[in-house]
């Protein structure tokens, strides 16, 4: 039975995770990728804007996720880059289950669990080192779990997760956090052997992330990063907006998630009796993690199932149980096969399961005409679209704005002014001499467009499903 539960389930979280490139991210990581082989180190300043001159970005933190993106796409181009992701995403979600042995009960609350959180965080699962992140916080979970059953020599992996983990995304002190935790719900061993070899062990987790081409600085830098762009992106960025917020609160996603939240509460209650402690700490930390940001949304989700999976090994089997996980097999190859066959619907839109790249997201053939006809002077760009033309115009073209700039002054007080009103669009249009708008058709850009569509110095030049390109009439 467990074979047939988990080969259905993992065919769902495949249907919903194997889609089209969307990620604007991913261009990024294979422009600087490329940029390195081609120069034999990662650049210093900012390659691609004319909009700051000699801007010494902010790039260092993740730069082993750049290079195994561009390994995978050197290998196999975008569709391998999507097949290793979806395969990652099926085991980090299901390693554990076949690692355990388990009652048809806590197969039936892991599935469970899988399908909720697939349906929540689809939506979030593309090509981006946050991934990275889930999975290796699902990794120290399941080591500081097995640790808490019973003190073995697994715990010695978490300084080389922590190594790795300081080069491929800054959310390395979520790690941290756990191995506290852990070390707090276990305070009454502090005198056993166990506890300080794993106080230890945390210390040289700690420790180890200094090996990070920034050193003091790369360790530090998710916590300024937190206090400073991060609370200016809270306000202005969707990804960064909480996740309760309006934007948020009334997508189907948000159900989802709001009944795995529940699913893991209801176990928490009923294994109260065998006092999940470290269970009990960590379901709380990633739900508050997780409701903060709309980005977070995925690492809660994964972190629940193993911990919803967690929480079921401590209960009776059901004897109907057997029943549930057919009844769950049947209905997740059902909705796995709809969602091959008709795609499905997320908070961005429609999607439909494949590979290559999405161009309801990519302005693929907006950039090309940009990018062959010279005589057009500067463009100013959607910011959700600068990775991608850093990566496709290799510097041919300048680009007026990107995700990776981390200058808030920037963002603010000269991308964001050009939707203040007709007066300041002319005086932005004016200063940096712009001859050309690329602007994406994603909610976010009425009060810009509906400048441009009503200036008289101004027309529609191209649209397509993605992108919409204005030139001076």
């Amino acid at each position: 039975m467990k074979a047939v539960s988990v080969t259905c389930v993992l065919f769902l979280v495949a249907s919903l995770s194997c889609y089209a490139v969307q990620s604007d991210d991913l261009f990024m990581y294979l422009a600087l990728a490329k940029n390195f082989f081609m120069t034999g180190s990662f650049a210093t300043h900012d390659l691609f804007l004319y909009t700051l001159n000699d801007y010494s970005w902010t790039i260092m933190h993740q730069w082993l996720g750049y290079l195994s993106f561009y390994g995978l796409y050197e290998l196999g181009g975008y569709n391998l880059i999507i097949i290793a992701k979806t395969s990652l995403i099926g085991f980090f979600l299901t390693f554990y289950v076949l690692t355990k042995k388990s009652s048809q009960f806590s197969l039936f609350i892991w599935g469970t669990s899988v399908a909720l959180a697939m349906y929540a965080m689809s939506f979030r699962l593309m090509e981006r080192t946050s991934l990275f992140s889930d999975f290796l916080i699902v990794s120290v979970l399941y080591i500081l779990v097995k640790e808490n059953e019973k003190p073995s020599r697994i715990k010695y992996i978490l300084p080389i997760l922590f190594l790795f983990w300081v080069n491929l995304h800054p959310a390395f002190p979520i790690g941290w956090a756990l191995c506290f935790l852990f070390l707090l719900c276990n305070f009454k061993k502090i005198r056993n052997a166990d506890y300080t070899r794993f106080a230890a062990v945390t210390a040289a987790s700690i420790l180890v992330c200094l090996l990070n081409p920034k050193g003091l600085d790369g360790l530090l830098y998710p916590f300024q990063f937190a206090t400073n762009e991060g609370a200016v992106f809270r306000q202005y960025y969707f990804e960064w907006m909480p996740t309760l917020n309006s934007m948020f609160l009334y997508q189907p996603q948000t159900l989802f998630l709001g009944l795995l939240i529940l699913f893991n509460l209801f176990l928490i209650f009923k294994t109260r009796k065998t006092k999940p402690r470290f269970e009990f700490l960590a379901s709380l930390f990633f739900i508050a993690y997780g409701l903060y940001a709309i980005r977070f949304v995925p690492t809660l989700c994964f972190a629940l199932v193993f911990l919803n999976f967690s929480l079921s090994l401590r209960l009776a089997d059901l004897k109907i149980a057997k029943k549930f996980n057919y009844a769950l097999a049947f209905i997740a190859l059902v909705l796995a096969v709809k969602n091959i066959s008709v795609g499905y619907d997320v908070i961005s839109g429609h999607r439909d399961f494949g590979l290559g790249l999405d161009s309801t997201v990519v302005p693929q053939k907006a950039a090309n005409i940009l990018l062959k006809n010279p005589q057009i002077g500067n463009v100013f760009n959607s910011h959700m679209f600068g990775s991608y033309l850093a990566w496709t115009w290799r510097s041919e073209r300048k680009i007026f704005y990107h995700g990776f700039v981390t200058d808030t002054n920037l963002f603010l007080n000269e991308y964001a002014a050009f939707s203040l009103g007709t007066e300041r669009f002319n005086r932005q249009v004016e200063k940096y001499k712009i001859e050309a708008f690329l602007l994406d058709r994603f909610r976010g850009n009425e009060p810009l467009i509906n400048t441009l569509v009503s200036h008289p110095h101004w027309q529609l030049a191209y649209k397509d499903e993605s992108s919409l390109i204005f030139l001076k009439k």
